[in-house]
């Protein structure tokens, strides 16, 4: 069973990520819809969410490399 690294900086780098995400989140939700002018801006912004998560989930799937291989 594979072992989790706590890395301190990493872990407060995702919790500030995760609090900046969720204020933006109910400035979203309280937004009045009908002011936005541009919804490309967000439509290319939830893209590049969905495509930053999905990578993520395939690197956190990809085997580790191999530390006994030979060195040349």
């Amino acid at each position: 069973m594979p072992v989790y690294d706590f890395k301190l900086i990493e872990e407060i780098a995702w919790v500030a990520l995760v609090a900046a995400a969720v204020a933006a989140l109910e400035v979203i939700v309280g937004a009045d819809l009908a002011k936005v002018v541009d919804w490309r801006a967000w439509t290319i912004a939830l893209g590049a969410a969905a495509v930053r998560a999905a990578a993520a989930a395939i690197l956190a799937r990809l085997p580790a490399p191999s530390t006994t291989g030979s060195k040349p």
